[in-house]
C-alpha cells in the first residue's frame, strides 16, 4: 500500500513539471501533454506546443516525435519553425529536424520567408542549416521584395551568397504591374540575385505586349544562351522580334551573333545582325544599334533613305540625330544625288516647359536649270516659335513667331523636303508675330505678317499686313432677350510696292431668342451694324482721303417643322423663309469670288465680306427634306439615313449691280441651289450638289459623289463641273481599296481634267499591313511641269519595321 501510494505521488508531481517545461538535451518542450516512451528515448507530444533548440530555434505544431537516441524532431500540423539567427521561417504540414547534421526537410506544401527578402513556396523543401542551402527537386515559387517572381524546378539556393541555380525556370520581372511584365523562360539557369548578375542557357525573352505601344504585339527575344551582369544583358545566337505570335513564321525578325542590351546607354545593340522577312534575309548589318523602348531620344544615325526623282534624280540620305541639352536637340540630313548635286537640311528644336520653338534651314549645291544657274545655291529657312505666356487674367495668352524665305521659286516644288513647319501651299511664304489671348469675357488676336508668292517680280511678290487684329466679344442686356456680339477687326496692308490700304471694320449683330407660335412657325430675327473705315493709297478699290460708312441690315426668319414618324420611318419637312433688308449702297464686290451653295445660303454674312453688307430687299425661301428609316431589332431601334433633300433660291426686288457675279444674288432671281442625298441601303450613299439658272435651263454648277462599300470592297467617284458665271472647271476623280483580307489591300487613285483632257494623276498603291510590319508597292504618275518640275512617273517600294522606321530599298524613276 505504501509503494502504490509512493507511485502516484511520483506521477502527480511529472505531470505538473511537465505542464511547464522538460529538458530532453538538445531541446526544451513546452506542451501541456508529454508521453514519453522506449526507456525515456522517445517523447511524443500533442494538444500543440513549442519546442526550442539552443534559444536560437523554435518550432510550434499540433504533434511531434523526438527521437533522442537519433537527435531527430518530427513535427506535423500547422507547423511554424523560427531560425532566429538566420532570420527565416518556414510553415509547413510536417518538418523533420536532424539535429546532428542541421538539416531541415519539409513535406507537403511549404511557405519559407528568408530575411523578408524572400519568399518560397514549394512542396518537400530541404534546409541545410549547416551549408546555409534550400533545395527541391520539386516545383517551387521564389518571390523578392521587387515582386520578381522565379518559378522553377530542382533548384538549390544558397541563402548567405543570395545564388539561386535550378532548372526549367520561369521568370516574371515587374509581376504586380500586369501590364509592364516581362517572362524568361530558361532551362538551366544560374542566378546572383544579390549582385544582379545570371547565366542561362535556352533562353526565351517574352516581353510585356505594349513595350512599343502597340497591345497586338508580341515582342520576344529567342537564344541558345544569355547573361546578365547588372546593367548589361547579352544574348548569344539571338532573335528578335514584335510580331504577334501565331504558328507561322513572324512577318519580321532580326537575327544575330549577338544582342546586347545597355541599360545604361539605353541601347540595344546587333552584331552580325540580319533582317528577315518571311524568314527571307533582306539586310546584313555588321553593327548597329537602335534605343531601347525606355528612351524618348537618343543621338546617332537614323534610317537611310534611297531615292529617285524625274526632276532630281538618284539619291541617297543619312541623317543623324544630335541631343544638346535636356530641352534641345537637331537632326542633320545630308542628301547626296547621283549627278553631284548636295542638299544639306537641318531641324532644330527647342520645347521649355512655357514655349516649342523649331528651326528648319537647308540650302543645295548643284540645281542648274539652265546657263544663268549655274554654281547658283538654292536655299530655305523656316522658323516656328509658340509661347506661353501665362498673363495674369487670362485663359490662354500665346504668342506665335513663324518665319519663311526660300530664295527659288522652285526650290520647294523640287526636292522632297520634311518638316512639320514646311509650308502646306509651296507657292506662299508666310511670316507672322501673333498674339492671341483669351479672355473670359473677350477674345483678342493681333499681329504683324508678311506674304511672299513665290512667283512675277520681285517687287511685286510681297505683301505686309502691319498691323492687323481681332476682337470678339459676346453679351447680353438685361432688358433685352437675345444676345449680341461685337467684333472689331482690320488692318494696315502693303502690296505691290506701292500700294497701301487701312481698314478697320466694327460689327455689332444682335439675334433674338426662337419664338414658337401657336400654329408651329418658328420666328427670330437678326439685326447687323457695320462701320467700315477705310483710307489708301495707290489702290484702286478705296479712296485716299478717310472714307467711313456706317451700314445696317435687318433679317426675319421663320421655318415650319413638321414632323411625321410612322412604324418604319422618320420624316421631317421645314419651309423656311429669310427676308433680309440693308438700305445701304455696297461697295463693288462684283468680281469676288463667291460661290454660294445650299450651306451657306442661310447664313447671315453669307457673301463673307469685310468692308460691306449685302445691299437690297431680298427673300430667301427654302425647303428641308428628310426621310430617316427606322429599323427594330430586338425591341431596339436604329435609325439609318435615307432622303436628304434641300432646295433655296433668292429673290431680290432690283438687281444689285456689285454683288459678286459668281454667287447669282445679284439678280433678281438667284440661282437655285440644292442638295440631294440619297443612301438607299447602307453600302450605297449618292451626293449631289447642283446650282440651276433661275429659268431651269443650265446647271451652272455640278458635283456629284457616288459611294458603294460592299464587304471589303470600297470605291466613290466625284464628278465636279462648272460652267457659265460660276467658273469653268469639269474633273472627275476615283478612289477605290479592296481589302483581300485583313493585312492585304490595294488601291487606286485618279483624276482626270475633262477641261483639258488630260489625267492630273493617278496612283496604284498595294499594301501588306499586320501589327508589326507595312509593305507597299506604290505608282505614282502625275503630269504637272513648271520650270524646273517635270512630270513624273514612280515606281516606290517601302518597308516600315514596326515599331523602329521605315526602308526604303528602292525608288525607281519610270521613264
Amino acid at each position: 500500500m505504501k509503494n502504490k501510494f509512493i507511485v502516484v505521488f511520483f506521477l502527480i508531481l511529472l505531470n505538473s513539471t511537465l505542464s511547464k517545461s522538460i529538458m530532453a538535451e538538445e531541446f526544451t518542450f513546452e506542451v501541456s501533454t508529454l508521453e514519453i516512451t522506449d526507456n525515456g528515448n522517445t517523447f511524443k507530444g500533442k494538444s500543440r506546443g513549442k519546442i526550442i533548440a539552443n534559444t536560437q530555434l523554435e518550432l510550434l505544431s499540433d504533434n511531434f516525435e523526438y527521437f533522442k537516441n537519433t537527435n531527430q524532431l518530427i513535427a506535423n500540423g500547422d507547423v511554424q519553425l523560427f531560425d532566429f539567427k538566420n532570420k527565416i521561417s518556414i510553415n509547413a504540414e510536417t518538418i523533420s529536424y536532424f539535429k546532428d547534421i542541421e538539416k531541415i526537410l519539409t513535406k507537403g506544401k511549404t511557405l519559407i520567408n528568408v530575411s523578408d527578402k524572400y519568399t518560397i513556396e514549394g512542396y518537400d523543401l530541404i534546409l541545410n542549416k549547416n551549408k546555409m542551402t534550400l533545395s527541391s527537386n520539386k516545383s517551387a515559387i521564389i518571390t523578392d521584395q521587387n515582386s520578381n517572381i522565379y518559378k522553377l524546378k530542382n533548384f538549390l539556393y544558397s541563402i548567405n551568397q543570395e545564388i539561386l541555380k535550378g532548372e526549367n525556370i520561369e521568370v516574371s520581372m515587374n509581376a504586380d504591374d500586369i501590364n509592364n511584365s516581362d517572362n524568361f523562360f530558361i532551362k538551366t539557369g544560374f542566378f546572383n540575385l544579390k549582385d544582379n548578375k545570371f547565366l542561362a542557357k535556352d533562353i526565351s525573352a517574352i516581353l510585356h505586349k505594349n513595350l512599343f505601344g502597340n497591345n497586338e504585339n508580341d515582342p520576344r527575344i529567342i537564344a541558345i544562351s544569355a547573361k546578365g551582369d547588372g546593367p548589361i544583358t547579352s544574348f548569344e545566337k539571338g532573335v528578335f522580334t514584335s510580331c504577334k505570335k501565331t504558328d507561322k513564321c513572324p512577318p519580321w525578325k532580326i537575327s544575330a551573333d549577338k544582342i546586347k542590351h545597355d541599360k545604361t546607354k539605353q541601347q540595344i545593340i546587333y552584331k552580325n545582325a540580319w533582317l528577315e522577312v518571311y524568314d527571307f534575309p533582306v539586310f546584313y548589318f555588321p553593327k548597329f544599334f537602335h534605343p531601347d523602348p525606355s528612351v524618348k531620344r537618343q543621338a546617332g544615325f537614323l534610317k537611310p533613305d534611297l531615292g529617285s526623282s524625274q526632276n532630281t534624280g538618284n539619291s541617297i540620305s543619312t541623317p543623324y540625330f544630335f541631343i544638346i541639352s535636356d530641352d534641345k536637340d537637331i537632326t542633320i540630313k545630308p542628301q547626296l544625288f547621283s549627278d553631284n548635286k548636295f542638299l544639306l537640311q537641318s531641324e532644330f528644336r527647342q520645347k521649355t516647359k512655357n514655349s516649342v520653338s523649331i528651326i528648319d534651314f537647308g540650302f543645295v549645291k548643284g540645281q542648274d536649270s539652265n546657263n544663268n544657274d549655274e554654281k547658283y545655291t538654292r536655299a530655305h529657312l523656316f522658323t516656328s516659335s509658340m509661347v506661353d505666356l501665362s498673363l495674369d487674367n487670362y485663359l490662354n495668352s500665346i504668342l506665335k513667331v513663324n518665319y519663311q524665305k526660300a530664295n527659288n521659286d522652285n526650290y520647294l516644288k523640287i526636292f522632297n523636303l520634311e518638316s512639320p513647319i514646311l509650308p502646306v501651299n509651296n507657292t506662299v511664304l508666310e511670316s507672322i508675330i501673333e498674339l492671341d489671348l483669351e479672355h473670359k469675357n473677350y477674345d483678342l488676336t493681333t499681329s504683324f505678317e508678311m506674304y511672299e508668292t513665290l512667283k512675277g517680280s520681285n517687287s511685286d511678290r510681297y505683301q505686309y499686313v502691319l498691323p492687323s487684329y481681332n476682337f470678339s466679344k459676346n453679351f447680353y442686356l438685361e432688358d433685352i432677350t437675345g444676345g449680341f456680339n461685337f467684333n472689331s477687326y482690320g488692318n494696315n496692308t502693303l502690296r505691290d510696292t506701292n500700294i497701301t490700304t487701312s481698314k478697320i471694320f466694327n460689327d455689332l449683330n444682335y439675334s433674338s431668342i426662337n419664338n414658337q407660335l401657336d400654329n408651329g412657325i418658328k420666328t427670330n430675327f437678326e439685326i447687323s451694324l457695320k462701320n467700315v473705315n477705310t483710307t489708301s493709297k495707290n489702290d484702286p478699290e478705296y479712296k485716299e482721303s478717310l472714307h467711313q460708312e456706317l451700314m445696317s441690315s435687318y433679317t426675319y426668319n421663320a421655318s415650319l417643322p413638321m414632323i411625321k414618324r410612322t412604324s418604319s420611318s422618320f420624316n421631317s419637312l421645314e419651309p423656311k423663309l429669310s427676308l433680309r433688308l440693308s438700305p445701304h449702297k455696297m461697295k463693288n464686290n462684283k468680281t469676288l469670288e463667291r460661290r454660294m451653295d445650299i450651306n451657306n445660303i442661310f447664313n447671315r454674312n453669307r457673301l463673307g465680306m469685310d468692308d460691306s453688307l449685302e445691299s437690297g430687299e431680298s427673300a430667301t425661301i427654302g425647303l428641308n427634306f428628310k426621310k430617316e428609316k427606322i429599323n427594330t431589332i430586338n425591341e431596339i431601334s436604329e435609325i439609318e439615313e435615307y432622303i436628304d433633300f434641300k432646295l433655296a433660291t433668292v429673290f431680290r426686288l432690283n438687281e444689285e449691280t456689285d454683288i459678286p457675279i459668281n454667287s447669282t444674288l445679284n439678280k433678281k432671281t438667284s440661282n437655285i441651289f440644292g442638295q440631294f442625298n440619297f443612301k438607299p441601303i447602307k453600302n450605297i450613299l449618292l451626293g449631289y450638289n447642283f446650282s440651276l439658272t433661275d429659268d431651269l435651263n443650265t446647271f451652272e454648277y455640278n458635283s456629284l459623289i457616288a459611294k458603294m462599300e460592299y464587304k471589303n470592297f470600297t470605291t466613290q467617284f466625284d464628278y465636279l463641273k462648272e460652267s457659265g458665271v460660276i467658273g469653268k472647271n469639269n474633273t472627275i476623280e476615283n478612289n477605290t481599296k479592296y481589302n483581300f483580307n485583313n493585312t492585304n489591300s490595294i488601291s487606286f487613285n485618279v483624276r482626270e481634267n475633262r477641261e483639258l483632257n488630260l489625267t492630273e494623276y493617278y496612283n496604284l498603291i498595294y499594301e501588306y499591313k499586320n501589327d508589326c510590319l507595312v509593305a507597299g508597292v506604290k505608282y505614282k504618275k502625275n503630269y504637272y511641269n513648271d520650270a524646273d518640275i517635270k512630270p513624273v512617273e514612280e515606281l516606290f517600294f517601302s518597308i516600315t519595321i514596326v515599331p523602329f522606321t521605315t526602308l526604303t530599298p528602292s525608288t525607281m524613276a519610270l521613264k
